[in-house]
């Protein structure tokens, strides 16, 4: 019989990769869901040094893109187009789908258009064509679905050429509904065509998107009101986004549209300030709209243009063993083809009646009554117009909260404007209230009334809840005295520290509006409360103003505030200034070393860093004896720059005590039973082939993978028992356990991981393999049992339960969460670890849980 040859390959390989091989890869990529691209990104890489050379090369040979469920790919494409051919790019667009918003089971909807249906990687895709080839592009327009019509249609326009108006229509109503639903000023590319040659733009604002749209016609308002009004309810839902994005159509409707855009929904002050600035309605209009909608509430404002109900998600496609997985569909707001459509099978009296009406007695209603009144007196003074008194009484403070500068600061310019009578009728009117009678304390410097200041701060001090002490940082440094007079009086700690807070934030305000006080009030200044804890808005200006200071003036507030922040002296630390002498060093960090114990991570905050070899002697003086323990220096290595640290490290003449001497010493000295764990370390080096332990590479023993989706898992860790003998106890007949992860990289299937168990006799089944592997470390610690239970610990036991739970894993005993989960010592529990041990992705500071049966994580 005649021998046959069989058929040369057609396909040319990828440097090491034959046909065969990129086949099965390009079948593969075509089966991942990821619309990030990460997922396929991490495929490539695999099999290459560069993903996406490798990508064109398998979708040039009809290797890739066979079938399409994810827009990772053209995301990857889209961004590497210098890899590409005009023909290769005209290949991808022959396989877009006609709406790229099915992909990822409907997860790509949410991702930005600037056409319907189509990605903005595949306007990269067309831009890059369009720039090499434009007749090219043009020849095979018709061929495509009418959304990939549109895309090319767009890229022509800013190309400067004319297109179809129907198709600048579309393209135009689109951008508004993207723009005002979603946004498109997400700094996305979306470059121009001169002269044959890409010119780099990004939308970086909504002028830039309306710069854009004008290129599609000159009706951006109008388009943009015409959207918003039938959209009632998803403005009230959004009111943020869509009134900053569709301002220009916000301008161009009736102050009646406006209020009942806002009406009860969810808004923000600022979001209606900006829309009623941007607009030149009258102080009278302003006045009677704000009457009418207090005594009647929305109803008479009503938008009669009939309302487009929102679509509900499409439900998505899925496999069997993907029905435990959270997806949120599809589905838009909006009819992608014409707009502002939309299917609409209710009457319009059901879709109306989804528009629940607003009293006026409702509180978003009377802060939106106050918000108008307040532009109109603003208006009015400009204007040199009376402001009605009956208007006095729709001034509203109860939601006003210390976390809206811009409402308190106009209510303060309002007030000033009304003058002392009507302001103190208001505020009264406030104090007289039951519940929110703390409002008036952003306002008691307005026309300072001495008997007003008095009888509102009597009743705050006997008040049995605390006042925001971030509104009373709204008076000036007047009201410090009578302030701190109510600390004094205040019948609960809570009002006491409120009291002290807010002293800081008037200062801190006062000094960054350059104003100066009376150095007597720096006497109210207590350094024990700034909520350090809390940070940022709270902690920065009061940081700033002490800076301010002059030194002699900050170093006796300091020194006076010695034994009220004595439990906590790292509060001194965090306030010290490169220009402290050294004798109040001295008497700052020897509180510290009284403290030590109490020092935790990052508790001494930036400010020594900032400090040169000046704080090395204060620093050894106030060490002197004392063991170098180890939480403490490491405390200060962060604190303090490198060569101030080597320098006191030099100093000291004594050894620092390890991580591991620290643990020990101080589980020892907790009383009670211990429990034998088993810290897990990350090596540098690469195991012994003979070794059982690892950390990725393969496990020896295990002959075949555990599969999930039809693919085989990772491996992530192998533990080997010889070395924890109470969990080989456990598992009589196991020498190993492996745990294996179906998605490491992007943790959407952590929960599916599965253990493989390896006794000492199967080892030799497979010889594994230690590429890419590094060696586990296991040393073994007796802890007290309590640091399991839950309760809240204190001393020694407290920074064992920390220590151990900042380990990079251990394993026996039982789970320390990082969220909830049940307490104790727990028999199923083998280990838990966190990425600095293996390094997949566990959130954000994830940590992963692993017991017999069970496979948990969790992250903030």
């Amino acid at each position: 019989m005649k021998k046959t040859t069989p058929p040369k390959s057609t396909i040319p390989p990828y440097g090491d990769l034959t046909e065969k091989k990129l086949r099965s890869l390009g079948q593969k990529l075509d089966k991942l869901v990821d619309p990030n691209g990460f997922k396929h990104n991490n495929l490539l890489w695999k099999s290459a040094d560069q993903a996406a050379p490798l990508l064109w090369h398998l979708v040039r040979h009809g290797l890739a893109l066979q079938t399409v469920n994810s827009a990772g790919t053209f995301r990857i494409l889209g961004e590497n187009t210098r890899d590409a051919s005009v023909a290769d790019i005209l290949a991808v667009l022959r396989r877009v789908p006609p709406d790229m918003g099915v992909l990822d089971k409907g997860e790509a909807r949410n991702w930005a258009t600037y056409t319907p249906g189509v990605l903005t990687h595949v306007d990269d895709l067309i831009t890059a064509a369009y720039v090499a080839d434009p007749a090219a592009v043009l020849a095979v327009r018709d061929e495509l679905p009418e959304n990939l019509q549109l895309a090319i249609d767009f890229v022509r326009r800013r190309a400067g050429e004319t297109i179809p108006p129907d198709s600048s229509v579309k393209i135009l109503r689109h951008l508004v509904a993207h723009h005002l639903e979603r946004g498109l000023a997400g700094n996305w590319d979306c470059p121009w065509i001169e002269d044959g040659k890409r010119v780099e733009w990004r939308l970086q604002s909504t002028k830039d998107v309306e710069q854009l749209a004008a290129r599609f016609g000159a009706s951006w308002a109008e388009e943009a009101l015409a959207w918003i009004l039938p959209r009632v309810k998803v403005f009230r839902e959004r009111s943020g986004d869509v009134s900053g994005n569709g301002l220009a159509g916000m301008r161009l409707a009736t102050l009646s549209d406006v209020i009942y855009l806002f009406g009860g929904g969810y808004w923000h002050p600022r979001s209606v300030f900006a829309v009623l600035d941007a607009r030149n309605d009258a102080p009278a209009a302003l006045f009677a709209a704000a009457l009418k909608l207090a005594e009647e509430g929305t109803a008479p404002f009503k938008i009669m243009v009939p309302q487009i109900q929102a679509e509900k998600p499409a439900a998505s496609a899925s496999s069997d063993d993907d029905e435990d997985e959270d997806d949120d569909g599809g589905g838009d707001d909006y009819d992608e083809f014409d707009g502002y459509g939309g299917d609409d099978d209710s009457s319009d009296e059901d879709q109306e009646d989804v528009i629940e009406e607003a009293s006026g007695g409702d509180e978003r209603v009377r802060l939106l009554v106050t918000i108008l009144t307040v532009v109109g007196i603003e208006r009015a003074h400009a204007a040199n117009q009376a402001v009605p008194l009956e208007l006095d009484a729709r001034i509203d403070l109860d939601r006003v909260y210390d976390s809206e500068p811009e409402l308190i600061e106009r209510l303060r310019g309002a007030m000033k404007i009304l003058g002392p009578a009507r302001t103190h009728a208001i505020l009264r009117a406030t104090l007289a209230k039951e519940f929110w009678y703390g409002k008036v304390a952003a306002f008691l410097d307005v026309h300072f009334d001495r008997a007003l200041v008095e009888e509102a701060f009597a009743r705050l001090a006997a008040s049995q809840y605390a006042t925001d002490a971030g509104l009373l940082g709204y008076c000036s440094p007047a009201v410090v005295p009578y302030a701190a007079r109510a600390a004094q009086q205040a019948t609960t700690p809570d009002n006491q520290a409120m009291f002290g807070e807010a002293i800081l934030y008037i200062l801190a305000r006062a000094s960054a509006a350059g104003e100066t006080w009376d150095p007597a009030l720096d006497q109210h200044v207590q350094l024990d409360r700034i909520r350090f804890n809390y940070g940022g808005s709270k902690v920065d200006p009061v940081l700033a103003f002490l800076d301010k200071l002059p030194l002699e003036r900050w170093e006796k507030i300091v020194r006076a505030n010695r034994e009220r922040c004595a439990g906590e002296p790292d509060r001194l630390v965090r306030i010290l200034r490169p220009d402290a002498p050294a004798d109040l060093l001295d008497m700052v960090f020897q509180a510290v070393m009284t403290k030590r114990q109490a020092i935790g991570r990052g508790s001494l905050g930036e400010r020594l860093g900032k400090f040169g070899p000046e704080l090395v002697a204060p620093l050894l003086r106030a060490i002197g004896d004392a063991p170098a323990e180890n939480t403490f220096m490491k405390e200060l290595e962060r604190a303090l720059a490198l060569e101030v640290f080597a320098a006191v490290k030099e100093g000291l003449g004594k050894a620092v005590e390890t991580p591991e001497q620290e643990l020990r010493r101080l589980a020892a000295s907790v009383p009670g039973p211990k429990l034998r764990i088993y810290r897990l370390y990350r090596g540098e080096d690469e195991p012994a082939a003979d070794a059982v332990a690892r950390i990725g590479g393969t496990p020896r023993g295990v002959v075949t993978a555990p599969v999930d989706r039809e693919e085989p898992m990772t491996h992530i860790i192998t533990l080997d028992l010889a070395q924890l003998p109470e969990l080989a106890a456990r598992h009589p007949g196991s020498r190993s356990v492996s745990l294996y992860l179906p998605d490491p990289d992007t943790g959407e299937r952590h929960g599916h991981g599965e253990l493989v168990w390896t006794s000492e006799a199967e080892l030799a089944r497979a010889p594994g393999s230690t590429e890419d592997a590094v060696t586990l470390r296991v040393e073994p610690f007796d802890v007290p049992v309590q640091i399991f239970e839950g309760e809240e610990l204190e001393g020694a036991a407290k920074r064992v339960r920390g220590i151990v739970y900042a380990s990079a894993g251990y394993a026996n005993g039982g789970a320390l969460w990082l969220q909830d989960g049940p307490p104790g010592v727990e028999p199923s529990f083998i280990f838990q670890f966190d990425e600095s041990l293996c390094h997949i992705n566990l959130g954000d500071s994830g940590v992963m849980y692993v017991f017999d049966g069970d496979i948990e994580w969790q992250c903030h």
